[in-house]
């Protein structure tokens, strides 16, 4: 009986670190990709979206079994993360925010080889990353 429990908390554990595995990799901002977006779902004008057009298309996120790495340009930002939801589309990590080092819930929704990430300050808003395939 004890061997039967320890099998189904194995499966168990298993099943639930394999949410983490649509994050694996690295995925790139996508600039274009994402001004197309906010064009058409927020209220930001030409002005700023050329504001924010400044910052897209740099950052990058790296995503191991345990750890997320954050790089944009000269800056980078390492914490580890858990999967603390996950549905067909989207997964919900929790890892440390870079600005505050707090405890913080991130959503990434995936649309096949790419996935948006919002950002509740701006209605709307979302940045599109996607997935860099290794040649």
């Amino acid at each position: 009986m004890k061997k039967l429990a320890c099998l189904i908390l194995l499966v168990l554990s298993v099943s639930a670190f394999a949410g983490s595995e649509k994050l694996i990799g690295t995925w790139k901002s996508n600039k274009a990709g994402t001004l197309a977006y906010l064009q058409s779902h927020t209220h930001l004008t030409d002005q700023q979206l050329a504001v924010v057009g400044l910052a897209l298309g740099k950052m990058s996120f790296t995503f191991d079994k345990t750890n997320m790495t954050l790089i944009s340009d000269n800056w980078k930002f390492v914490s580890p993360y858990k999967v603390v939801s996950e549905t067909a589309n989207s997964v919900t990590i929790e890892s440390k925010n870079p600005q505050t080092q707090q405890l913080a819930q991130s959503a990434f929704e995936f649309y096949g080889d790419h996935f948006w990430v919002p950002d509740d300050r701006i209605p709307g808003y979302k940045e599109r990353f996607d997935k860099v395939v290794q040649k």
